[in-house]
C-alpha cells in the first residue's frame, strides 16, 4: 500500500488551502474528526472550525468554534465534514459524510438522506454498496478513504501491556485479572444491556476486571442499574473516546454496536449478543446464560477467531497505515480542484429533514 501525504499533494502543484467546518451533533464524533484536524494542522493545508449542536452542544470543543448561522456564513467554508446523517444544506461548502461507524448491522445504514455531495467510505463492502446507489441517483460521489478515527491506533502503535496498565492505574483495578470491556449499543430494540445485567452482576465476583462503557444516548435508568454494581473490580466509565479503553482490554462484549468493528483492529476476542451481521467475527451468544462460557473460552484461546476477525476487517476497513485522514483530504481536494461536484444531479427535496435541521441550528444558537 503506497504512502502519501496531503502536504506532498499540495507541493506537487495543487496548492489549495481550504476552509473546513466540522459539524458535530453527537459527542462520539470528536474522536472521528480530531485526526483529520491534526492532519490539516500538520500539513498546513487549511483551517478548521467546529460547530456543535444537539447532544454535543455542551461539550468542550477541541478547536475553534462557531456558534451561529451568521458566523458560519461569514467563515464561508469550502468543506463541511459530518459523521452524522444530516448537515445544514443551506451552508456553503462541499458536504462530506465521514460516517459514525464501520458497521451495517442496523437497518437504515444505506438510507440516503440527500444532504451529502461526497461519501468517504471505510472499506470495500461499504464502497460497493454506496457506489451502486450513487450510480443510480447521480447526486453524490463516493471515495474509499478508510476511517480517520482509526488513524491513531496505527500511528501511535499502542502497546497492549502499557494501555492495560494505564487502565488498571486509572480505575484502580486488580493488575492480576483480565479486563473485560462491555460496550452495548443504545437503541431499545437492539441493546443487550437490560438482558445482560443479571449475568454481569453474577460475574462481578472478583474473577475479572470489568469496564462498562455506555453510548452517550443509553437510557439513564439502565446506566444507573449498572452503576449500582460498581466495586473494586467493576467501573462504569464515561470517556467519550472508547479506543484507548479498547487498546487495554483483553476482550470486548457487545451486541449490534459498531464498536465491535473498531475492536477488530486490536485482534482480540469479541463476544456478541444476538448480532445481526458477521456473526463469525467472534462468539455470538443468543441468551445471557451463554456469557460465562464464552468469556472463559475467549480468554483461554484468544486466537481462536483471529482469521475470521482479519477477514471481517478487510471487508470493513482494510487500511492499517494510519493515513485515512490523508486519503480523505486528498479526495476532497481532487474533487474541488476538478469541480466534480458541479456535475451532480439535484438532490432530493426532503423538506421535512431540511426543516428539522433548520430547527436544530436555531436551538443551538438559543
Amino acid at each position: 500500500m503506497s504512502f502519501f501525504s496531503i502536504s506532498h499533494y499540495f507541493e506537487a502543484g495543487k496548492s489549495m488551502r481550504l476552509k473546513y467546518l466540522f459539524f458535530v451533533t453527537k459527542p462520539y464524533s470528536f474522536s472521528i474528526l480530531e485526526p483529520i484536524q491534526h492532519t490539516i494542522s500538520e500539513s498546513n493545508c487549511g483551517t478548521v472550525k467546529w460547530f456543535l449542536a444537539s447532544s454535543a452542544a455542551n461539550y468542550s470543543c477541541p478547536g475553534d468554534k462557531l456558534i451561529s448561522n451568521g458566523e458560519v456564513q461569514n467563515y464561508n467554508p469550502d468543506v463541511i465534514l459530518a459523521p452524522g446523517n444530516v448537515v445544514p444544506h443551506f451552508w456553503p461548502g462541499l458536504k462530506v459524510q465521514v460516517f459514525h461507524g464501520l458497521d451495517e448491522e442496523v437497518k437504515g445504514f444505506y438510507n440516503i438522506t440527500g444532504f451529502f455531495d461526497l461519501y468517504c467510505t471505510t472499506g470495500p463492502v461499504m464502497t460497493e454498496k454506496f457506489s451502486k446507489i450513487a450510480k443510480q441517483n447521480k447526486h453524490f460521489l463516493v471515495e474509499e478513504t478508510g476511517w480517520p478515527k482509526l488513524d491513531p491506533v496505527n500511528n501511535d502503535k499502542w502497546d497492549f501491556k502499557n494501555q492495560k496498565d494505564h487502565l488498571i492505574n486509572q480505575h484502580g483495578l486488580n493488575p492480576e485479572l483480565p479486563i473485560l470491556l462491555y460496550a452495548p449499543t443504545f437503541p431499545e430494540k437492539y441493546t443487550s444491556a437490560p438482558e445482560l445485567l443479571d449475568v454481569i452482576n453474577n460475574l462481578n465476583n472478583g474473577k475479572y476486571n470489568w469496564i462498562i462503557k455506555f453510548h452517550s444516548l443509553m437510557d439513564k435508568t439502565v446506566q444507573e442499574k449498572y452503576k449500582q454494581l460498581e466495586n473494586e473490580n467493576l467501573r462504569v466509565v464515561d470517556e467519550i473516546n472508547i479506543l484507548p479503553i479498547m487498546a487495554g482490554s483483553d476482550l470486548m462484549i457487545t451486541d449490534t454496536s459498531s464498536v465491535a468493528y473498531e475492536f477488530l483492529s486490536f485482534d482480540r476476542p469479541i463476544i456478541t449478543y444476538q448480532a445481526l451481521a458477521r456473526k463469525e467475527k467472534g462468539i455470538n451468544i443468543q441468551n445471557p446464560e451463554g456469557l460465562p462460557f464464552a468469556i472463559e473460552r475467549s480468554l483461554k484461546n484468544p486466537e481462536e477467531f483471529s482469521t475470521n476477525r482479519d477477514k471481517c476487517l478487510k471487508d470493513v476497513h482494510p487500511y492499517s497505515d494510519g493515513n485515512s485522514s490523508n486519503r480523505m483530504l486528498k479526495a476532497i481536494t481532487e474533487i474541488l480542484t476538478n469541480e466534480l461536484q458541479n456535475d451532480l444531479n439535484q438532490k432530493p427535496r426532503n423538506f421535512i429533514r431540511k426543516y428539522q435541521i433548520r430547527k436544530l441550528i436555531t436551538r443551538s444558537q438559543a
